[in-house]
């Protein structure tokens, strides 16, 4: 082989190992987006989180209880004054079956809570797990993009902060009001080179915050299942950009202990909030739409 015949194969090779460091460098970036938002998740950070795992009893439990007890106390004195007409098999009978009652009643009781006592201030709780962008344990919100990246192909983009704040009213069945509002600024995204480009296209240096405001109320009827979830559709007005447009939110929640547990999320396209994709050299394209996401624990405050 020539000289110059070596230095262009030389040269070949030394192109193709950059080019392969090169994309390995950027799935080290990448890496996988992290999963979307999931009750199950939230729901586990609720109950570590528990300074008493197990939830007080509900008046409604200790009325009940008390019923059922009273019950008992009475069952003997009827027995004596039936003594004489009823014989000792009947009064077996009898008395199995009131236990058998007594015991289902008092164990559906106690899966239960009366929506009331859920009336009341609750807070988001910025304190309870822990927030980066790949292990979100606490409450945080943030936005999921479809894309296709140069020498990789597909990939979601995600992007989140665990700066958000806000309150939610329960009162007489329903939830009355919810006020959330997110820091933007702090919204850091699973590549630091499409930071910034999201930062302007957010707008936040005039906007700095995104909030959204609850317009129909929530009803919640009869009693709330411990240990079970209740899916909603929250109707209200979303502000990103300064633009404020009415959604309409895909919600689960669960009550675990002292914790309500909530996550949610909702398609939204971005020409609607005067938000332009952002373009950075590795993107070759990204949808004009995503998921605006999020997970929060609230605290009644």
């Amino acid at each position: 082989m020539s000289p110059r015949r070596r230095t262009v194969v030389t040269v070949l090779v030394l192109l193709a190992i950059v080019a392969a460091a090169a994309i390995v460098g950027v799935w080290r970036v990448l890496g996988d987006a992290p999963e979307e938002v999931s009750l199950a998740e939230a729901v586990e950070v609720a109950e570590q989180a528990q300074e008493n795992p197990d939830p007080p009893a509900s008046p409604t439990t200790a009325a009940a209880s008390s019923e059922v007890a009273g019950n008992d106390d009475a069952a003997p004195d009827a027995a004596d004054g039936d003594a004489a007409g009823v014989d000792d098999g009947d009064s077996a009978g009898v008395s199995g079956a009131s236990d058998g009652d007594s015991d289902a009643a008092a164990a559906a009781d106690a899966a239960m809570t009366s929506t009331a006592e859920l009336d009341g201030t609750w807070a988001v709780d910025a304190e309870t797990g822990e927030f980066t962008l790949d292990d979100a344990t606490g409450s945080f919100a943030g936005f999921r993009v479809d894309e296709e990246l140069a020498r990789i192909g597909a990939f979601t983009a995600v992007g989140r902060t665990g700066d958000v704040s806000g309150t939610l009213v329960i009162a007489e069945e329903s939830v009355t009001s919810v006020e959330i509002e997110v820091d933007l600024t702090t919204l850091r995204t699973d590549d630091s080179r499409r930071d910034g480009a999201v930062q302007r296209a957010l707008g936040t240096s005039q906007h700095p915050t995104a909030t959204f405001s609850l317009t129909e109320e929530l009803h919640i009827d009869g009693a709330v299942e411990l240990g079970g979830s209740i899916s909603l559709m929250a109707s209200g007005d979303l502000t990103v950009n300064g633009i404020t447009q009415p959604v309409t939110i895909d919600i689960e929640a669960q009550f675990v202990g002292s914790v309500i547990a909530v996550v949610g999320s909702v398609e939204i396209t971005f020409a609607d909030f005067d938000v332009t994709v952002p373009q950075v050299p590795i993107v070759l394209s990204a949808e004009d739409h995503g998921i605006m996401e999020f997970q929060l624990l609230f605290r009644r405050s």
